[in-house]
């Protein structure tokens, strides 16, 4: 979201009319990287109308399961070629233990990245300004959008016409 002063907040008693002012703010022109939806409840970008968001999360976790089964390869069978170390007629290359080393550190390598992917996809942390209001914590569901000065008073109209309970700029808080 822009500059100071531009961004809204409009309050909806349910979820069907905010997503109504979303489709009636994209034909005002404002673009869909300038409106979100703030609730209590997690609501599907499907539900919202809005494009499908997707994810490189399965990327990160197949990089780190890959990376880590390459690691555990090098240490079991890399260490006793390197290091050679025969002992009472045991084999060089443990097969069991080889496997077991092997899915540790795969699932740790897969773990890790995943958790890394989980911060990285979701912007932690956020520091960006914040847009609150406490009736959204009462069931309420707000639109926040940024829009152009030269609009606000068509935008404020269509959206009262459409149900919002409150519309009104807003100030975001800097964390």
């Amino acid at each position: 979201m822009a500059e100071e002063g531009r961004i809204h907040l409009a309050l909806f008693k349910d979820v069907y009319p905010a997503t109504m002012a979303l489709d009636k703010l994209r034909e005002l022109g404002i673009p869909e990287k300038d409106m979100t939806i703030v609730s209590g409840v997690p609501y599907s970008d499907r539900i919202l109308g809005r494009p499908k968001y997707t994810t490189r999360l399965p990327r990160y976790s197949l990089v780190g399961f890959v990376g880590g089964f390459i690691l555990s390869l090098l240490l079991n069978w890399g260490t006793p070629y390197l290091y050679p170390i025969h002992v009472g007629g045991q084999p060089i290359y443990p097969i069991p233990t080889t496997i077991l080393l092997t899915f540790e550190l795969s699932m740790l390598g897969l773990i890790l990245f995943t958790f890394l992917g989980v911060l990285f996809e979701s912007d932690f942390p956020s520091l960006g300004p914040k847009v609150y209001h406490p009736e959204i914590s009462n069931g309420k569901v707000a639109v926040v959008f940024d829009c152009p000065p030269e609009i606000h008073t068509r935008v404020h109209e269509s959206l009262a016409a459409l149900g919002a309970e409150w519309v009104h700029r807003t100030e975001a808080k800097q964390l």
